[in-house]
């Protein structure tokens, strides 16, 4: 999440990105990024044909990600 930030910090030439972009920038796959706009969890914009994520609406989606919990160790 922090190299997200880190990304989406920098200066910008770009205010949305495609969905296959969005993906790549979140570490995850196309599909779960189409599934998570279905599900309305991420924000997409329609322009013609083209889906595209804007940087705040990628941003809000990974931070309502849940944390991991993971079980102590014995």
């Amino acid at each position: 999440m922090e190299a997200l930030s880190q990304i989406l910090r920098r200066e910008r030439r770009r205010l949305a990105l495609s969905v296959a972009e969005a993906a790549a920038e979140a570490g995850v796959g196309r599909d779960q990024v189409y599934a998570a706009i279905r599900d309305g969890r991420l924000e997409a914009k329609k322009f013609g044909r083209r889906t595209l994520i804007t940087c705040d609406a990628l941003q809000n989606f990974v931070n309502a990600l849940p944390s991991l919990r993971l079980p102590p160790t014995a």
